[in-house]
């Protein structure tokens, strides 16, 4: 989708005759950092501490899905495209943010539906090919604990929201490279087969962003995202460094 992305963004960063400001989208990782229920908590080891003619240096051990982080087609299909695979004109392009802070306040493990898309477009206009679609949630506001980011320590019985099948189907439909959340996972907290990594987007090439904050500040278009995933070979994904350009106007 090179050619699409390269086009949808070119056009992007042509509004932005009033400059921008930039906006982080990316949580500090650190050993406290809320996870996916059972995965290993970062651990840092210094290998060379200050001192004359020295420097510091750590090793670091990290879950490749762990604080904000990319998912790359490979997390859930055999033989697909790995973190260094991604093209770069892929990881650089339009956002697009649905809010559904409402619908998830009610119901914790809401899903977009197929509604909130079609709302959206009356709205917004088309979503474009090319684009990104993130998800503002609320959730980047419930990090204090487990119990209120994950819904529970117990991944049988977690509770956040995502994006629902049918409404992603429409997205892949629309040509869109990425999708993103606030939250612990593209799916719901309560789809432990996460069907729509599995069966809708990685399979059709689509990566994924989740764990991201700031998302509220961003506008429902207009805005440009820029994903820092490590060329990690072979990686299903890694913890990145994502922000946006957002224009001033």
């Amino acid at each position: 989708m090179s050619d699409i992305t390269t086009a949808a963004r070119d056009a992007a960063f042509a509004a932005f005759t009033g400059g921008f400001r930039l906006v982080d989208l990316t949580d500090v990782l650190g050993p406290d950092t809320v996870l996916w229920p059972g995965a290993p908590a970062l651990e840092a080891t210094d290998i060379i501490t200050h001192g004359p003619g020295a420097y510091h240096a750590r090793v670091f051990t990290t879950f490749e899905h762990a604080g904000t982080h990319f998912d790359a087609p490979e997390h859930f299909v055999p033989g697909g495209v790995d973190a260094a695979g991604v093209p770069l004109d892929d990881l650089v392009v339009p956002v697009v943010v649905i809010d559904i802070t409402e619908q998830a306040a009610a119901t914790p493990n809401y899903t977009l539906q197929v509604a909130d898309v079609e709302a959206f477009e009356a709205a917004n206009g088309t979503i474009a090919a090319g684009s990104a679609v993130v998800l503002n949630t609320g959730w980047a506001h419930k990090k204090d604990s487990v119990e209120n980011y994950a819904g529970s320590a117990d991944p049988d019985q977690l509770k956040f929201p995502a994006f629902g099948v049918e409404a992603a189907q429409v997205l892949v439909e629309r040509g869109v490279v990425g999708l993103g959340v606030d939250t612990l996972g593209i799916d719901p907290g309560n789809e432990p087969t996460h069907p729509v990594h599995r069966n809708v987007t990685h399979i059709n090439g689509l990566w994924h962003l989740e764990n991201l904050i700031n998302v509220d500040q961003l506008p429902p278009t207009g805005a440009v995202i820029v994903v820092g995933v490590p060329r990690i070979a072979g990686g299903t994904g890694f913890p990145s460094r994502v922000f946006a350009f957002v224009p001033k106007n």
